[in-house]
Order: C-alpha cells, then sequence, then structure tokens
C-alpha cells in the first residue's frame, strides 16, 4: 500500500512539474495583416500559410505571416515588383532589394520600415484551382533572412 501511494505521488509532482514548465503561451492573434503592408488589388486573403500576427507588450510588430492569392491567374513577378516599389514607400516602408525569375513567376521584395523588416514573396501556385493556374503573395515581417 504504501508503495503504490509513493508511486502515486511521484506520478502526481512529475505532472504537476510539467505543467508548471510550459509556462505562458505568447499572445498570437489570427487574421489581422498589418494595414500598412498593402498588396495589389487582384489579391485577396490566402489561408495557406495561415494569417498569423504576434506583437509584444509595448504593441511593436514582433512576428507577422500572412498570403494572399491572385484572382485573376498567374501573375507577373516584374508588375507585382512595379507595383509595391509604388505603393509600398506611401506607407513609409523603404525598398531594399528584389530577387526576381520571371520565368519562373518568382519573387522576393524586401522593405525596411524603423525596426521592421518586411519580405514579399511571389510564387505559383502549387495546388492549382483553374487551368491558369494562380500567384501566391506570402508577407512576412520580422522572420529571419536567408542571407
Amino acid at each position: 500500500m504504501t508503495r503504490a501511494f509513493g508511486l502515486l505521488l511521484v506520478s502526481l509532482l512529475v505532472l504537476l512539474a510539467g505543467c508548471k514548465s510550459t509556462g505562458p503561451k505568447p499572445d498570437i492573434e489570427w487574421g489581422d495583416p498589418y494595414a500598412d503592408v498593402v498588396v495589389p488589388g487582384n489579391y485577396e486573403a490566402h489561408d495557406n500559410p495561415p494569417f498569423k500576427r504576434q506583437d509584444g507588450s509595448d504593441g511593436k510588430r514582433i512576428y507577422a505571416r500572412y498570403a494572399y492569392r491572385s484572382n485573376n491567374g498567374l501573375d507577373k513577378a516584374s508588375r507585382v515588383a512595379a507595383w509595391l516599389k509604388e505603393n509600398l514607400p506611401k506607407q513609409g516602408w523603404k525598398h531594399q532589394v528584389d530577387e526576381a525569375d520571371e520565368a519562373k513567376g518568382l519573387l522576393t521584395a524586401r522593405y525596411i520600415k524603423g525596426e521592421d523588416k518586411l519580405q514579399v514573396k511571389l510564387a505559383p501556385d502549387k495546388v492549382k484551382h483553374s487551368e491558369e493556374g494562380a500567384s501566391v503573395l506570402t508577407i512576412e515581417i520580422n522572420g529571419q533572412y536567408d542571407n
């Protein structure tokens, strides 16, 4: 009986220790893109990757990632790059660099605004929902750059 009670007590303590060590989860909001990151009008919210946003307690951006899908077929990387260069600076973003492959429909554009880093990626949708396909525009704020 004493051995069973001891085993039960140890199990309970291990369970409690596991619960206390996880700590509070970060405050993550789903579905709220930042208003100062504008996209071309032919793009609509796309749930892959899902919209997510994390802000600090002081209101500063920590991390955000969301995506848009073109609603009129595949888009040209040069057209999207030109649109971003024209419209993001109006929102305070400073252009850094573009890497584009027009033949593959790929674009990576980087911008900064204060301490925030913005990366915009364009790629063809891997899952085609129509004959002409679609392009996906992925927005990432304060993510790790690949260089």
